[in-house]
């Protein structure tokens, strides 16, 4: 079998070509715009090579997936499309890591071209979502009517550095997005869009992360909860997320001072997309060496309603607590989002998931097996009544 990792140079990419690697024995190919042969000769092995390939000239990346099974896309959001246009030229499957929400609605447009090729495509198989669909889907069997779903995410590092600490904990552009664009919830059986870092809500989370403040932000499982859950008579649901509270001050600074804008300015006779410079300037930033790394990261989904068992009005909390994995410096968070589209590309290859179109995690992947894989990788799946 052949695997494509497109973004195989970043860090999600990076982990799970890391995951494929050592959990298959197939052929295994790096794509970015720079270094993908490079990062492919590092594994020093036949199984891995690179391509140095701009998917977004669509056309050559379907030249390059050709011959391949199942496409992971790991890079930016931006390019979902793009890359899903190559895989239905070249005749191979695909997923990624989410749309932010208005392109996971673009994407699923997608569905009868994929059915016709007779190809699979799931959206958003990482952290948030990917597992977090498949733990709501999990819970909602309780069920016989669901109220609300709801998701919460926090984050804890214990970690110790030597020097300057990381600034982002993943890719800029797509952070900007979460805490700039209003973030839709589904409220009493209506979707509709609220202030950007609203909902403020104290979490207890389990320990060591413990208490933190989550909030609304833009997110893909509102884009498919309200009609995957429809059966169910669903009314609520939202997503909610922790961060320090100076790095959201920051980040919403820099948002106020014009620095995330997209649209290039004129400076110096030259047209600079203000984005553009903010995320080359980060990506130049020193990060200290790390002496110890230890992070924790859990996501929650909590479900509410009418129980199968008396009709009982009651709540589901449903944990999947991800841990960092030192042999390799991944943080817990890289865990959680680079290793999920690595166990579903398996899954696809090996006939395990056989439904074809464009479909969301929630109901299309086997709940069981999927849980199963995440424990051999560390996280743990607890569920509890409240």
């Amino acid at each position: 079998m052949k695997f494509i990792v497109v973004g195989g140079t970043g860090m999600m990419g990076h982990v799970a070509v890391r995951d494929l690697f050592e959990t298959t024995k197939d052929e295994i190919v790096i794509v970015a715009r720079n270094g993908a042969e490079q990062a492919g000769r590092k594994y020093n092995s036949q199984r891995v090579t690179g391509i140095d390939l701009d998917v977004k000239k669509y056309k050559q990346a379907a030249t390059a997936f050709a011959d391949a099974d199942v496409v992971l896309n790991c890079a930016i959001y931006y390019v979902n499309l793009d890359v899903m246009q190559a895989c239905l030229r070249a005749g191979c499957n695909y997923l990624d890591l989410g749309g932010l929400f208005h392109m996971t609605k673009k994407q699923l447009t997608l569905d009868k071209k994929f059915k016709d090729a007779g190809l699979t495509a799931i959206l958003g198989i990482g952290s948030t979502p990917g597992i977090t669909n498949v733990l709501a889907a999990y819970g909602s069997r309780e069920f016989e009517k669901i109220d609300s779903i709801e998701i919460k995410v926090g984050w804890r590092d214990f970690s110790k550095r030597v020097g300057p600490e990381p600034t982002i904990p993943y890719a800029i552009s797509t952070l900007v997005d979460e805490f700039t664009q209003p973030p839709a919830i589904f409220q009493n059986g209506k979707m509709k869009f609220v202030e950007p870092v609203s909902g403020k809500e104290k979490v207890n989370f389990p320990k060591p992360i413990a208490a933190r403040t989550a909030f609304y932000t833009l997110h893909s499982e509102l884009a498919t909860f309200p009609q995957n859950f429809v059966n169910k008579g669903i009314k609520n649901a939202s997503f909610r997320v922790s961060f320090d509270d100076e790095f959201v001050s920051n980040i919403i600074y820099l948002a106020k001072l014009g620095m995330t804008k997209k649209e290039p300015v004129n400076y110096n006779g030259m047209k600079i997309s203000p984005l553009d410079f903010l995320v080359h300037t980060v990506a130049q930033q020193p990060v200290g060496k790390v002496k110890k790394l230890e992070d924790y990261e859990c996501l929650r989904v909590e479900v509410k309603g009418l129980t199968t068992q008396g009709s009982k009005s009651k709540a589901l909390q449903i944990d999947c607590l991800a841990k960092s994995y030192p042999k390799y410096g991944f943080a817990a968070g890289d865990m959680d989002t680079g290793t999920p589209p690595s166990i579903v590309a398996q899954m696809i290859a090996n006939k395990e998931i056989k439904e074809q179109g464009v479909m969301p995690p929630e109901f299309h992947i086997p709940e069981e097996l999927f849980f199963k894989e995440l424990e051999k990788r560390g996280m743990s799946i607890n569920k509890r009544w409240v």
